[in-house]
């Protein structure tokens, strides 16, 4: 977007899930946007800043570009704004990243930014400073106070840390929709429909924040369709059907009752309920009988949900 598009109120963020805070941002970057005759746009940075600064400790995602996109959009933002990151972006003095890259670039009729906001080089600069030098310009800016959730503020660190544990509700809570895993199904070992009479579809999902190892009761969308269809979703490394030299994490679904074709699909999978951890059967035959019954708890589970919303 240039600046020929013309004026917009902008807002700052990573708006990693999109969450509360984040639509409560939005909020206010309506009300703005309406009172100047503008346009809402929202800018993030992609990849991740620390996925490139420190990208040993860089967290798990809660969403996807593509889906944070498709949220932002949700959220009436006009113009999601995907603002490509590197090292020489990260260098950047604060002055420098608005004097280069923001003031030149848009028609800005206001700012708009959480009071957390951090942005320049080492995270330099502040929701205060850019309402310093956004005033040198004329534009004036809004900083929008955190929205809390038992006892502190909504972030998306809070949310990582709520589905690590297995906390799905409070997720949920403060996401403004049930957590849901998204990603396009592959071909995977293919030994479940062979050896465990189970057919299952695998998820790529290399980013996302994941739940506790093990077997989840799950809704399933083929997006974008909004039919929920039921099924059962396993997280973890497999120990039981691959080498133990693989530590790698797969997401395999089993659709009940569905026979249609799921690759190269985008799907949305809601884990329900958990219905016991990943662990390493002594046999392939044993693993068959376990599912057989996680199947049986989980259809018991679903027809308790089937008034239930959904996904997202």
């Amino acid at each position: 977007m240039s600046a020929g598009s013309g004026p917009i109120v902008l807002a700052f963020g990573v708006f990693d899930g999109v969450h509360r805070g984040h639509q409560r941002l939005f909020q206010a970057l309506h009300d703005l946007a309406r009172r100047y005759v503008a346009r809402s746009a929202a800018l993030f940075f992609d990849p991740f800043p620390k996925s490139v600064l420190a990208p040993a400790s860089a967290p798990r995602m809660l969403c996807s570009r593509a889906e944070k996109i498709s949220l932002l959009q949700q959220a009436g933002i006009q113009e999601p704004i995907c603002f490509p990151f590197d090292h020489s972006i990260a260098a950047l003095s604060p002055q420098e990243f608005l004097e280069q890259y923001i003031f030149s670039a848009y028609d800005l009729a206001a700012f708009c930014v959480g009071a957390d906001w951090r942005f320049g080089r080492g995270n330099c600069g502040d929701a205060e400073l850019l309402q310093r030098l956004a005033a040198e310009h004329g534009i004036p800016t809004s900083i929008v106070p955190p929205l809390w959730h038992n006892g502190a503020p909504i972030s998306s660190t809070r949310i990582r840390a709520a589905i690590a544990a297995g906390r799905l509700s409070e997720a949920a809570a403060m996401l403004g929709r049930p957590y849901c895993l998204q990603g396009v199904v592959s071909r995977g070992l293919g030994l479940a429909g062979e050896k465990l009479h189970c057919p299952t579809a695998n998820i790529a999902n290399p980013l996302q924040q994941l739940p506790p190892y093990g077997v989840y009761a799950a809704w399933t969308r083929l997006l974008p369709e909004t039919e929920p269809h039921p099924g059962i979703v396993y997280i973890g490394d497999a120990p039981t059907i691959r080498s133990e030299s693989s530590s790698a994490v797969i997401i395999e679904l089993h659709l009940f009752s569905f026979s249609g074709d799921l690759y190269n699909h985008t799907v949305s999978v809601q884990p329900l309920e958990f219905l016991r951890p990943s662990r390493k059967f002594s046999s392939r035959e044993e693993l068959a009988r376990q599912i057989a019954c996680d199947i049986k708890q989980a259809k018991q589970i679903i027809a308790g949900h089937s008034g239930d919303n959904p996904g997202r």
